[in-house]
């Protein structure tokens, strides 16, 4: 009988133990869920700030080569128009 009382003391015990490590699991799965959802949106906010620069990027680069092919065109123009002063000076020479 006395070994029996022991045993419902131990289980009993076991009991407790099991009951305080579920409190406690469940208590950092709260704390660890929170996180998780901070986390998420955290990683949310950079997708986008990626997505805004990603497009930002192709604006500048698009815009560098408008620039780069307004240049080329000036610059052709620019000879265009001396080649022509050349030819007017070589008509000049000539006659």
């Amino acid at each position: 009988m006395q070994e029996l009382k022991l045993l419902s003391i131990d289980v009993e015990n076991k009991i407790l133990q099991l009951a305080e490590k579920y409190r406690q699991l469940k208590d950092e799965y709260v704390v660890l869920k929170r996180k998780n959802k901070e986390l998420k949106e955290i990683i949310n906010k950079l997708e986008h700030k990626i997505k805004i620069q990603s497009e930002q990027l192709v604006s500048y680069k698009l815009g560098n080569k408008i620039n780069d092919e307004e240049k080329y065109t000036d610059v052709k123009l620019k000879i265009n128009e001396l080649v022509r002063e050349i030819d007017i000076c070589m008509k000049l020479l000539n006659e």
